[in-house]
């Protein structure tokens, strides 16, 4: 098989602290986020528990929140998975995991984000281990791109991480 550099990678990141995160993530463009193909995972109790927020149905502060961050026109919203609870999703997979099928949503299906998760280029182990990581209160950073944006992103990170 030959081998393509514009072949999409995937790299994963857990957080367990959301300011951590969002330090991480602190002056990366809208423009920026939808280059690398970024979205963020976790659970809407423990974001709302991270922000001092009441937990709400309603995900309008959740929204406003990654839009303060990202712009507003990044993909965001939530589903209920029967293995994990009541997740958020920010980014270029929301539509992917929002996703309706059969009056139910991707996420929402048992394996459905071990399905997607796999379905972008994580292996078994990487799709496990993370959605392990995501039900035990971790925030899930999923980046996605070509392997010189995903080096870019990287020493991003790494700054953004210093800075």
């Amino acid at each position: 098989m030959t081998y393509n550099a514009e072949h999409k990678q995937v790299y994963f990141k857990a957080y367990v602290q959301l300011s951590t995160l969002e330090q991480a993530l602190k002056n990366i463009t809208e423009e920026e986020a939808k280059k690398f193909q970024i979205t963020i995972l976790g659970k809407v109790a423990k974001f709302y528990l991270d922000t001092n927020n009441e937990v709400s149905k309603n995900t309008d502060a959740l929204k406003l929140h990654w839009q303060q961050i990202f712009g507003n026109n990044i993909d965001c919203g939530s589903f209920n998975n029967p293995e994990i609870g009541d997740i958020f999703i920010v980014g270029a997979l929301a539509s992917t995991f929002l996703y309706e099928l059969d009056g139910k949503t991707l996420g929402m299906l048992s394996s459905g984000p071990y399905g997607i998760l796999r379905g972008i280029g994580a292996s078994e182990s990487q799709a496990t281990t993370y959605l392990k990581i995501l039900n035990n209160d971790s925030y899930l950073l999923i980046f996605r791109g070509t392997e010189a944006d995903l080096a870019n992103y990287r020493r991003l990170l790494t700054e953004k991480e210093k800075g």
